[in-house]
């Protein structure tokens, strides 16, 4: 039994639970230790497989309180699992294969195909009561093993070379659509397997917009000189998720501007800076940011200052616990890694952003996204 494992067994039996059954979704990849199962993402489920608490299960996990796991998943699957018992079954015969393998009468379950899972848990047997385990592992998956690192670390890493590429390749004509077809077309040429979401390149072009507009995007927005590019990039592979944000201004950008995206770089690179692991909250972090940011001439601008909404974990889902703002409550362990995103709004002028994946070590943080925090004028290319 792994160490992964041992914890997660301890946590059930804490729960006093006979077991936990999942259908898909992030609990499933964890409990498995598997990364190879394509199961259905969406960015917006956030934490925990909300949207898609009433879809049909192609495959079900099953841990009871002794460490034995048994995969249920249709035959296409079933080589995902190579390492587990895995027990051939059809969508339609899911609850009588069930029957054969779940045993006792408190069973956790997770948001993936809620619905289902408790109607089919209740055809195996009435007296069985389900409990909501969604969360039951979050501690543990905030924190990653060195094998986790590495994958994210990669990702991380393809994500500033995609973007990248798309800057290099801008040119005067194209629209929004064509630049996020190719972050699209990039990624899937490279391999990966998916996208955490659809990328972004939010088009805003100078004195075009008024302030009701300030978050309207129009994928036929046409790229033209002084037009800022708000990038938010998310790719995944290998079951883990990439989440990554900047803006650039294509020509030539006024000093004000320039200005304001020097200081949002700064406040991100200072409040990494003064990360303590086993002290720093969560809670801390925004304002870490807003300080330097305030010093620099550009609080007005920040945006969330009344909340100090940061960010998120990231790992398996593109959004874990815990969140970034003031009402978290988690203190920095080294193993987490999350994703800070300050923002700023200048109206009728550039919607901007920053954002990185931060790993937090034994002694500090660090970036695994490293794309260059200067560069931000991008020559005119026609």
């Amino acid at each position: 039994m792994s160490e992964r494992i041992e914890r997660c067994l301890d946590k059930i039996v804490e729960a006093g639970l006979d077991g936990v059954l999942f259908a898909g979704g992030a609990n499933l990849q964890y409990v498995s230790e598997c990364n190879d199962l394509f199961w259905q993402r969406s960015c917006m489920n956030n934490i925990g497989g909300r949207l898609s608490s009433k879809i049909l299960p192609e495959c079900l996990l099953f841990m009871d309180d002794k460490g034995n796991r048994t995969v249920i998943c249709i035959p296409v699957l079933k080589d995902c699992f190579s390492s587990l018992k895995v027990v051939v079954s059809y969508m339609d015969q899911m609850e009588d294969t069930l029957s054969k393998i779940v045993r006792g009468k408190k069973i956790g379950i997770g948001s993936d195909c809620e619905a289902w899972l408790k109607e089919t848990l209740k055809e195996v047997d009435p007296q069985i009561e389900t409990v909501d385990a969604e969360c039951l592992f979050h501690d543990l998956r905030s924190i990653k093993s060195k094998e986790e690192i590495e994958l994210m670390r990669k990702i991380a890493k393809f994500t500033d070379e995609a973007v990248l590429y798309a800057v290099n390749h801008l040119k005067e004509g194209m629209t929004q659509f064509d630049v996020e077809q190719m972050l699209m077309n990039y990624g899937l040429e490279h391999g990966i397997q998916d996208f955490s979401f659809p990328p972004t390149a939010g088009f805003k072009t100078r004195l075009t917009f008024t302030k009701e507009e300030n978050f309207v995007f129009s994928r036929d927005s046409v790229l033209v000189p002084q037009t800022a590019i708000a990038f938010d990039v998310g790719y995944m592979n290998k079951g883990y998720c990439s989440d990554w944000g900047r803006t650039v201004y294509f020509g030539k950008a006024p000093e004000k501007i320039k200005a304001g995206y020097a200081a949002l770089q700064a406040g991100q690179v200072k409040m990494v800076s003064q990360i303590v692991p086993y002290k720093t909250n969560v809670n801390e972090l925004y304002d870490f940011v807003m300080k330097e940011v305030d010093r620099l001439g550009f609080k007005e601008v920040l945006r969330f200052v009344d909340t100090g909404s940061l960010g998120h974990q990231i790992g398996i889902d593109c959004h874990e616990f815990p969140m970034i703002n003031r009402q978290s409550d988690a203190i920095l362990k080294p193993g987490m890694i999350f994703c800070s995103e300050p923002k700023m709004m200048f109206d009728n002028e550039c919607y901007m952003r920053v954002e990185d994946m931060i790993l937090v070590t034994e002694t500090g943080a660090e970036f695994l996204t490293n794309f260059d925090r200067s560069l931000f004028e991008i020559e005119v290319k026609r």
